[in-house]
């Protein structure tokens, strides 16, 4: 008796909960004091419920081995120097990344240090070659993506989109799905998540004013290897050559950026550096004074101002902006730019209408599935069948209240794991009842028969459903998308349903046959 008297207590507890865990759902202006008191999260629904858009983004891969080869040499650098080994300087390209030395000693001593073991020295001219192998590459490159979609999250989160899911679909492929959104919002989600936002300082080789004369006196083979010509942004001349692989700065060392306004009262964004960044950018300047630095955002020339003297932590792009514009590139530089270039494979928009539609099949489905079960649970066990429909309704309030506690977003494969569950959950009821039904037929009392049927069907009910939770962990953990949806409603529909199952039936049960004249 007092173990019944523990399930019942357990019993409504968890019913006192779900209905807590749930009632934000239906009440979007919850008390002040809910959220100190009681969790605040609600059920979302996926995007092929509530309709949205989902973006397949991929690498530009001609972008990223520069990305890869520039950050190794800061690395590579920064070693030597603080193994206190001079190097006459660095040269980065397509080949490798080439290290030039005073002297032989520097060069040997160097060698010994640099863990790489694809390495090429030549002792005539003081220079040792580092490649990079296809694997290394690659490992930087899932470590780049991984970067990408931290920032892209990031930028999101600044508009105000929420519920977005952002995930690695593959070693080069990034998938967005966000729901909820319009047609209104599309066209903006589109250009947050499109927009790169690499930016990129770099010092201006030389400018000409058509494209022919700097081939002319730099060689058409370094062209396109180790040097890149830009348009420029403004009519004081055509054409920028800038080195291609090296990149002094980066804008991920931009700690802050906002919209300022020029002398005409023209908008741009102003910027500021971190600590690391300023001594770059100091150091660039420096270097650099009388000559131009180029200012070049997703590939392109934005601005190329003469050095006037030394700069420190602070930098402004101009450009024909509004002040929308403006405020958009500032909150996306401030939010992180992207390590590496990033492109549309495929963008799908799915129209609220097809959402609902999922929903009201969704609801059909198990509106249906729920009645077919209640009469046939009826039909064959007479008045106890109506003690398995009241369990199959704690068992789906229960699920739901999960669902809502965990903020998890519902799919229409989600909602096919749940009538998934409806079935499984019937069926330990049904191997309890049987199993009772043959302990009373044996000339057991009622009560002992409870007792016994529950205890000696409590492994074959723990079996069948561990066994699917295995296969619901794997689902999760190996699929992806959809497939995830389904696994993570049918783990939770498990949970609820073993104890629906074990406890809350056992106490209704026990309270039916109570009474008189009440079959199994």
């Amino acid at each position: 008796m007092s173990r019944l008297r523990t399930f019942t207590i357990l019993s409504l507890l968890v019913f006192v909960l779900a209905s807590i865990f749930i009632y934000p759902n239906f009440n979007t202006k919850l008390p002040a004091w809910w959220k100190y008191a009681f969790p605040d999260n609600r059920l979302n629904l996926g995007l092929d419920l509530k309709g949205g858009i989902s973006i397949v983004l991929g690498v530009d891969e001609e972008k990223v081995l520069p990305v890869i080869f520039n950050e190794e040499e800061t690395r590579i650098r920064d070693d030597l120097i603080l193994n206190k080994i001079l190097i006459r300087g660095t040269n980065i390209s397509s080949n490798g990344i080439k290290i030039l030395f005073f002297d032989k000693k520097s060069l040997i001593d160097a060698k010994k240090i640099i863990k790489i073991d694809s390495i090429e020295e030549n002792l005539e001219n003081l220079y040792l070659l580092i490649k990079i192998d296809d694997k290394k590459l690659n490992d930087r490159k899932i470590l780049l993506l991984r970067q990408v979609k931290d920032i892209l999250n990031n930028r999101i989160d600044q508009f105000g989109v929420v519920e977005s899911s952002i995930q690695l679909a593959s070693n080069d492929r990034i998938l967005v799905q966000i729901p909820g959104v319009g047609e209104s919002q599309r066209s903006r989600i589109l250009k947050i998540i499109s927009k790169t936002a690499l930016l990129e300082f770099k010092p201006v080789i030389q400018e000409a004013s058509t494209e022919q004369l700097l081939f002319s006196k730099f060689g058409k083979d370094k062209i396109g290897t180790e040097f890149i010509i830009y348009e420029s942004p403004d009519s004081e001349s055509d054409s920028y050559l800038i080195t291609k692989f090296y990149t002094p700065l980066l804008g991920s060392s931009i700690k802050d950026a906002y919209v300022a306004y020029d002398q005409l009262n023209r908008p741009y964004v102003a910027f500021s550096l971190d600590s690391k960044g300023t001594e770059v950018f100091s150091k660039m300047t420096q270097d650099n004074i009388g000559k131009k630095i180029a200012v070049v955002l997703d590939g392109k020339v934005k601005s190329a101002p003469t050095v006037q003297d030394q700069i420190f932590g602070r930098g402004s792009i101009s450009g024909n902006y509004t002040f929308d514009d403006a405020n958009d590139l500032a909150i996306i530089l401030k939010s992180g730019s992207l390590p590496i270039p990033i492109k549309i494979l495929q963008e799908k928009t799915i129209g609220p209408s097809l959402g609902e539609d999922s929903i009201n099949r969704g609801k059909i489905s198990m509106l249906f599935a729920s009645l077919m079960i209640f009469v046939f649970m009826f039909i064959y066990y007479k008045k106890l069948g109506l003690v398995c429909d009241l369990a199959l309704f704690f068992n789906i309030f229960t699920i739901f209240g999960l669902l809502s506690l965990f903020g998890v977003t519902l799919t229409f494969p989600g909602i096919a794991g749940l009538v998934l569950t409806l079935g499984m959950a019937v069926d330990g009821n049904i191997i309890i009842y049987e199993r009772i039904k043959e302990e009373i037929a044996k000339g057991k009392e009622k009560a002992i028969a409870i007792d016994v049927g529950f205890e000696k069907s409590l492994s074959t009910i723990l079996d069948a459903n561990i066994t699917t939770l295995i296969a619901a962990l794997c689902l999760f953990s190996l699929g992806d998308g959809p497939i995830k949806g389904f696994a993570l409603t049918l783990c939770v529909g498990i949970f609820s349903t073993i104890f629906s199952n074990v406890i809350f039936t056992r106490v209704v049960t026990r309270g039916f046959l109570k009474k008189e004249g009440v079959k199994i």
